[in-house]
């Protein structure tokens, strides 16, 4: 299953939007393209803050597997 959006089991205040999951583009160069005000709205239900946080994470502690990101650039206009 692809984008989902799910609570943080440590934070309250945050939401996970995933956007990719498993091992068909293991290897491979992704690009993304988001919508940061329509993925918050959808996350929390309201307009974004003037200021917020973002975080580009990998999970693998619950498979045992070994994951690595690396972030070229991230872009972020009106």
């Amino acid at each position: 299953q692809k984008r989902r959006i799910l609570s943080n089991p440590y934070a309250e205040e945050a939401k996970m939007i995933i956007l990719e999951a498993g091992t068909e583009k293991a290897g491979q160069w992704v690009e993304e393209d988001v919508d940061v005000i329509k993925d918050y709205r959808e996350a929390f239900g309201a307009l974004p803050p003037r200021t917020a946080s973002l975080a580009v994470m990998n999970d693998s502690d619950n498979t045992g597997e070994r994951s690595v990101s690396y972030v070229d650039y991230i872009e972020v206009y009106k």
